[in-house]
Formats: C-alpha cells, sequence, structure tokens
C-alpha cells in the first residue's frame, strides 16, 4: 500500500517536472524567435524602399525568401514574403476594376515567418508590417499577372500553390503563392517582359493535386498554355483548372465464366410459400372470389453455384399497382424451416430488402455459397395485387487472368500540338500486368482514359469507356479481353438508368449469318467471328420487361461499340 502511494506521488512529481521542463524549452525557443524576428523587421525597415524585396521575388530585392540562423542554440527557418498592396483607398486594379491613379503598387508588405524544432517541440511564429515609400506612390515599372484557379468542377479553388517564374536576365523572379477564396493569385509589380511561367500544383485538406502550367515550345511545337508576357501597367492573365490525385486499379482477365439462378413462374417450384399463386407466368397474392390476400410470400431456391467466385446482380421484373408492393430479400440455408436473413455486413442493405429491377449484389459475401431468395407481397388494397414476372440471380463461377501482358493506357487532355498537329498527351503510360492481371496506376489526375491492347479486342467492360476518372476518387476496371477480329460488334445494353441489363437476347444477323447472344453482367454482348465489313446487318435487342430494340443496315467494318438503352 505505501509503495503504491510513493509510485502515485512520485509519478505526478516526475509528470509535473517533464511539463515544466518543456513549457521551459517552448518559452525559450518562442522567445528567442521573437527576437530574431524583432532584429530582422527593424533591419527590413531601414532598407532603401527600393531595396525592399526577395532575392527572385516580386517584388525583387536583397532579402533571401528562405534562410535558416541559429540563437541560443537553436536553429531556426527563416521564410520571407515581401508583395505589393494595392489600398482600396484609391480603388483597386482588377480585370474588372480600376485603380484611380493607375497604380496598383501603392505599397509594400513584409511577412516574416519563423519555424522552429527544439526539445521534441515544434513551433512557429509570424509578423507582418507595412513599407510605404518616403513619398507618394509611384509607378516603379511592371504589370500584374492575374492567375484564376478552378478545382475540376469548374468553381474557383482557394489554397492552390502557384508559382510564378522567368529566367530571363534582368528579370530573374521566381515566387509562389498560394490562391485566395476566389480562386486567384494577384503578382503584382512583376517587370515587364516575355517568356515567364506558370506552375499550379497545391495539397488542399490533406489531398494532393495534379500539377499543370504553361510549357515551353522546347517541348512541344505548338504549347497548349505557352510562356506569355508582362506589359507596362497591364494585367496578364492566365486561367488553370486542377484537381486531386487518385488512383485507379486495372483488372486484365482473358476469360469469366458466369451462371444464373432463373424463375420464370411456369410453375411455383418454391421452397416454401404462403397466400402466393402462380398463373399465366406471373406470381401474385392469392385471391378468393376477386379479394387478395393483404400479404404473401415465397422463398426460391436453393442457389448454389458450384464454384462461386463472385454474386453479381439480381433482376427482378414485375409490376407494382398503386397501394401494392413487393420486397425481396437473401437468406441461408433453412434450419428444420426457419430461413435466417443475411445479415447487412454480408449484403449492405438486405436487412431493409430490395425492391429494385436491378440490384448489385457484388457486396454478398462469395462464402455464402447457398442462399434463398424471398419474395415478400403486399397489398392495402384487396381489389389488386403486384405481380413478378420473372427473378433471376447472377454470379460468376470463374475467372481467367491475364497476366504478363503489357498495353498501352493514355489520358485525353494535351499539353499541346506537334508541328504535323499530332496531339501530345500529358499521361502516356506503357505497362505490364501481373500474375494476377492487375496493375495499379497510382496518383491519376482526372481525366477520360483509353487503352491499346494489342493483339486483343475488349469484349467485356462494366464501366463506360474511356475510363473516366474522377477526381479525389479511387477508381477501378475490370477488362475482358478476346479475340483478335478487325470487324467486331460490342452490344453494350442497358436500362435507362445506365444500369447494365443482364441476360438481354442480342441478336445479330444478314443473310448467311445469324447468332444470337446473350448480355453478361456487365450488360455485354460481344460478336467476333464469322463477320463481314457489308453494311447490311440487323440488330435485336429484347429482355423480359423491356420494350424491344431493332436496328437494319449496320456496319461492323473496323469494329464497332453500340449503346443500346432498354427502356422498361
Amino acid at each position: 500500500m505505501v509503495s503504491a502511494l510513493i509510485l502515485i506521488i512520485f509519478g505526478g512529481l516526475f509528470a509535473s517536472f517533464d511539463f515544466s521542463l518543456k513549457l521551459i524549452a517552448e518559452s525559450r525557443a518562442k522567445l528567442s524567435a521573437i527576437s530574431l524576428a524583432n532584429d530582422r523587421m527593424e533591419y527590413f525597415r531601414s532598407l532603401p524602399y527600393n531595396s525592399v524585396g526577395t532575392v527572385l521575388g516580386i517584388p525583387p530585392g536583397i532579402i533571401p525568401q528562405n534562410s535558416t540562423t541559429t540563437l541560443n542554440g537553436i536553429q531556426f527557418i527563416e521564410r520571407v514574403l515581401v508583395e505589393y498592396v494595392d489600398d482600396e483607398a484609391d480603388g483597386l486594379l482588377t480585370a474588372t476594376t480600376t485603380d484611380s491613379n493607375g497604380i496598383s503598387s501603392d505599397y509594400k508588405r513584409i511577412k516574416l515567418e519563423y519555424k522552429w524544432s527544439f526539445a521534441n517541440q515544434v513551433g512557429e511564429i509570424f509578423m507582418v508590417s507595412n513599407i510605404v515609400p518616403p513619398s507618394i506612390e509611384t509607378n516603379i515599372g511592371g504589370g500584374t499577372v492575374r492567375v484564376n484557379i478552378f478545382g475540376p468542377d469548374s468553381l474557383p479553388l482557394s489554397g492552390a500553390s502557384v508559382r510564378l517564374y522567368n529566367t530571363t536576365p534582368g528579370i530573374a523572379i521566381d515566387v509562389t503563392k498560394y490562391s485566395d477564396v476566389s480562386g486567384v493569385v494577384l503578382f503584382s509589380g512583376a517587370l515587364a517582359g516575355s517568356l515567364y511561367e506558370v506552375s499550379v500544383t497545391g495539397n488542399i485538406a490533406g489531398k494532393q493535386y495534379s500539377t499543370t502550367g504553361t510549357v515551353q515550345p522546347n517541348v512541344v511545337d505548338q504549347p497548349a498554355s505557352p510562356p506569355f508576357s508582362v506589359v507596362e501597367s497591364g494585367i496578364s492573365t492566365v486561367n488553370y483548372q486542377i484537381g486531386a490525385l487518385s488512383d485507379l486499379d486495372v483488372v486484365l482477365n482473358s476469360g469469366i465464366a458466369e451462371a444464373n439462378f432463373l424463375d420464370d413462374f411456369s410453375s411455383l417450384a418454391a421452397a416454401s410459400s404462403s397466400d402466393v399463386v402462380v398463373g399465366s407466368g406471373q406470381l401474385t397474392l392469392e385471391s378468393t372470389a376477386g379479394v387478395y390476400d393483404s400479404s404473401g410470400f415465397a422463398f426460391l431456391g436453393p442457389i448454389t453455384p458450384v464454384p462461386l467466385d463472385s454474386w453479381r446482380t439480381l433482376r427482378v421484373v414485375g409490376t407494382k399497382p398503386t397501394n401494392t408492393n413487393y420486397i425481396l430479400r437473401f437468406y441461408t440455408s433453412p434450419s428444420v424451416g426457419v430461413y435466417t436473413l443475411i445479415s447487412d455486413s454480408d449484403l449492405p442493405g438486405n436487412s431493409a430488402g430490395f425492391g429494385d429491377s436491378l440490384v448489385d449484389i457484388s457486396t454478398m459475401n462469395s462464402s455464402l455459397s447457398s442462399v434463398y431468395l424471398g419474395i415478400e407481397m403486399s397489398t392495402s388494397n384487396s381489389s389488386v395485387t403486384p405481380t413478378i414476372d420473372e427473378v433471376a440471380v447472377y454470379y460468376r463461377t470463374s475467372t481467367t487472368p491475364l497476366s504478363s501482358y503489357t498495353f498501352n493506357i493514355r489520358g485525353n487532355k494535351i499539353i499541346g500540338l506537334m508541328n504535323d498537329n499530332s496531339s501530345v498527351y500529358k499521361f502516356i503510360s506503357t505497362t505490364t500486368s501481373n500474375g494476377s492481371g492487375e496493375v495499379s496506376f497510382p496518383d491519376l489526375e482526372f481525366d477520360n482514359y483509353t487503352f491499346t491492347f494489342p493483339g486483343r479486342n475488349i469484349t467485356s467492360l462494366c464501366r463506360a469507356y474511356p475510363i473516366v476518372q474522377t477526381a479525389g476518387i479511387d477508381g477501378e476496371a475490370e477488362f475482358l479481353l478476346g479475340g483478335t477480329a478487325t470487324d467486331y460488334l460490342r452490344a453494350v445494353v442497358r436500362d435507362d438508368m445506365g444500369r447494365p441489363v443482364p441476360g438481354a437476347s442480342v441478336r445479330l444477323s444478314r443473310s448467311g449469318f445469324n447468332q444470337t447472344v446473350f448480355t453478361d453482367t456487365c450488360g455485354n454482348a460481344y460478336f467476333g467471328s464469322g463477320l463481314t465489313t457489308d453494311p447490311d446487318y440487323t440488330l435485336n435487342i429484347t429482355a423480359t420487361g423491356y420494350t424491344s430494340i431493332s436496328l437494319t443496315n449496320i456496319s461492323l467494318g473496323g469494329g464497332l461499340v453500340g449503346d443500346y438503352v432498354l427502356t422498361p
């Protein structure tokens, strides 16, 4: 008991002592930094007005932008920013407003910043002071560079890092500032001249952003954003757009096997049911003399894929007249006639149930290799009933990765043109898939990306193509790559909400050719053999619950990727 009490007392004393030491060290460092800042600021104030500026800065001067110094055994990092201030008293000189005397460099403002790390403590202070000219304001020569920064949503972006630089003898500047809440950076007092360059990037809210800016003609014959000039007393305006970087994971397969469980209600083959019936190929609530029961259920299954790679899609064809409803949920195998609801952790949203025509169930735990599909039907109007014409559960049984395969990827953004008018793309890369057919592209900027697969065609892809990479959001794309046919058709079938429709019948025909392919869970149907360049093919697309599509005089010469929308 006494030992424990001693430990508590001395532990508290040691903690208090340690805190006191840290407080002393922090105070010592801060006082040293304040002393340095006061001395330096007095030195700046003593300089001639025209000398108050930074090396390679705007305005130019003799003060280094970055340096280090030591005081009382503590090393401090010094950063100095000197900039012109356009005082509101005589009006502001911008792209849309004017200064009463046309001079935007009314006076100078110095921001002095010190940072340090000492005794496991980090700290910083800053000091700001205005430096006014000895007499009235004067135009010392030069103009203003206005840089407008926009985010991927085309709205003004604050906090972007904007570097303005020029290596021309007699100008030689290199200044970095950050965009304000209006997405604007103003460099006032830039010396008149040509070959000014800008580089824009950012690390905003912990996210690294893309980099863009001017491009030299020695890199591209006709730059999309070439170096620019600053005109005496003028405003040079440039605009740039950046966005947060994100990763893209790509998977290549040479084969994918899929299957499905389908019930078209030609008979009631449910594992268990109550107060529902089947008639004319429909599942409905049971009725007596035209009066429907208020509710009923059916359990379909078991659905037992062997083998199972992953679950894919639930497709339901039915109707819900006013005051009626149906909900579907997934259950595990019954124990003594009791079905166990699959938890939301194994299938998000399952407890609430699904009532849509197409449901993505790819998140369902693939260890659930035997499931039942429960259907609950209800009506609050005894004269009407919901109906279900067809239910299908699609799943993948296996994949064959395409390993050690070399392909190309490029973005759609260009930095300019060559003299032959060929585009120079900002991002282009050649890479090879690993043993699992996978490739990761880290830190991509928002753009549309296209792929070149030598010797192979894309036979299936769930995403829209080209691949749209959204700023700040990691993406993935899984390609199924097939034959080498020059003339081919990849029909992409979606509903009016843009969702892939699996199981749709796609029939391609002409004289001497007639072939039908059913769409996979990506809504793709691929035709790649026995085709010609004749422009007289007919395409018919049908799916239960949707209007049909019929097209004639189709040419497949050089290959065709067609997007087709089925309307419920």
